[in-house]
């Protein structure tokens, strides 16, 4: 694929995007315009260009090829092109959806649902746990961002840049402050605009404490103090995700603008075959597949080659008929977006007892919790649960005999976010000092010689628009403040 055809793709993310739901469109062409609006219909606005744009060109393909999750194939599939130069649009586009499309309508529906009469409090958690997402999202790629001054125009039209500590901690602060806000028993709640729990404002509740355990996760290297908190939830472990069913998913559908995001997007460019991306030897060869019983999420992840055996390559190098695509399976219509899922709590309560975070270190708990989680993830993926528990009993190390237990969890974490790249980079870089990262990985062929890719850099627009941005502006491979 010729990089002329790649910016186009770029450039037509919003067209690509835009129409997923057709009753989200409309509704604030003027998103810094304090208009009087539902507010479920600024909710929906903003997670409908929260999640195009999280799945699509501007945040799958490039995190994804970076972070070494997805295989370009080279000449043969994407394009060996240097994959440390991220497009503009990219970098622009990601930004203008956490400060505009979706950040700046979310809080426009707090104002307006928490102005309502009477007061609408349950649409404004709702929104504020989305929101507190997004920034996580947001500081987790970019660095240090606005978030104090952010969102307020008319008072502050060049916002300050918050250290990524303190937007972590305000994302903290938002999910608690929305909990402590919803109200099971009132009926007021976004109704059908709800596409992840259909007003099941316990599932809510639950969510907000789960992204909070994430996030203090991510926090409690640089912050030993977070690990009391951690404990707290620990000891709770039902006011978090406790069922599959409770995980957050967009969902989509085989209607026509209702597919899923990357369905859309090869079902423009490639009519509808994924002929870009292929199976990484840094995910593959971690799903045992030269054991007895392998990973039953292998044929779930990758499409078999001509020779009808997979084969994985590395990030870069060129493919051909016999390497394994990323399957068909992850793009059909009705994939569903997994914004946290059961699995994925799962592995990190796992990682928790077993370094003692907040609670005494106990490798036969997180044994338990990694198996499950490991058992999710495959049900998840579609395996049958004859396959998922075979592998969990009969492949995977115990944490209890193994010599680096943490490791075996972190590797599990990987595998289980291969799709989910945004998520995938957070994991690798928190999962240990720069070099001793799991995976291990090297530069990929073609990329700009020096230290691996840590980050997004600043939005063009931004840097022209802001007087206030940082100053050094941050370089690709600087390291953040989470990151060890």
């Amino acid at each position: 694929m010729k990089m002329k055809h790649k910016i186009i793709l770029f450039l037509l993310l919003v067209a690509i995007g835009g129409v997923s739901c057709k009753k989200y469109l409309n509704i604030n062409s003027n998103p810094l315009s304090s208009l009087t609006v539902e507010p479920k219909l600024l909710f929906g606005y903003a997670i409908t260009a929260w999640d195009a744009n999280k799945n699509s060109g501007d945040a799958w393909i490039p995190i994804g090829l970076f972070s070494q999750t997805l295989a370009s194939g080279g000449d043969y599939g994407w394009g060996k092109d240097n994959v440390y130069n991220i497009s503009s649009f990219a970098l622009g586009n990601t930004w203008k959806v956490y400060y505009s499309t979706a950040g700046n309508n979310l809080k426009l529906a707090i104002k307006n649902a928490e102005s309502a009469s009477p007061v609408d409090n349950n649409t404004a958690a709702q929104c504020k746990i989305i929101l507190a997402q997004i920034m996580y999202e947001a500081t987790t790629l970019y660095g240090d961002v606005p978030y104090t001054q952010a969102f307020d125009p008319d008072k502050f039209p060049y916002p300050q840049y918050d250290s990524q500590k303190s937007v972590l901690e305000a994302v903290i602060a938002l999910l608690d402050e929305a909990n402590a806000q919803i109200n099971v028993a009132n009926a007021l709640k976004l109704t059908d605009y709800d596409v992840f729990y259909a007003g099941d404002l316990n599932k809510w509740k639950k969510l907000a404490n789960s992204i909070k355990f994430k996030t203090l996760m991510v926090m409690v290297d640089k912050d030993p103090s977070k690990a009391a908190a951690i404990g707290q939830l620990l000891a709770n472990p039902s006011s978090m995700i406790s069922a599959a069913n409770e995980s957050q998913l967009r969902p989509y559908y085989s209607t026509t603008n209702n597919e899923n995001p990357k369905y859309r997007l090869f079902n423009r460019y490639t009519n509808g075959e994924n002929q870009w991306f292929f199976a990484n030897s840094n995910v593959f060869d971690y799903m045992f597949p030269n054991a007895t019983v392998s990973d039953p999420r292998i044929p779930r992840y990758f499409d078999k080659g001509t020779n009808a055996s997979y084969k994985a390559i590395g990030s870069e190098v060129t493919a051909d008929e016999t390497v394994s695509l990323i399957s068909a399976y992850l793009y059909r219509k009705d994939a569903p977006s997994v914004i946290f899922s059961y699995q994925e709590l799962l592995l990190l309560k796992a990682e928790a007892y077993a370094r003692g975070l907040g609670v005494s270190q106990n490798l036969a708990t997180a044994q338990g919790l990694y198996k499950e989680g490991v058992i999710q993830s495959c049900l998840f993926y579609g395996a049958s649960s004859t396959d998922a528990n075979n592998f969990a009993n009969t492949t995977l190390p115990s944490l209890t005999t193994a010599s680096d237990p943490l490791r075996q969890i972190h590797l599990q974490q990987w595998v289980d976010l291969m799709d989910r790249p945004m998520e995938a980079f957070v994991q690798w870089r928190r999962s240990g000092p720069e070099g001793s990262e799991v995976p291990a990985l090297t530069l990929p062929i073609g990329a700009t010689s020096g230290a691996l890719i840590r980050r997004y850099t600043l939005s063009l627009d931004e840097v022209a628009a802001n007087p206030n941005i940082p100053n050094p502006q941050p370089r690709y491979f600087d390291k953040m403040w989470f990151d060890l």
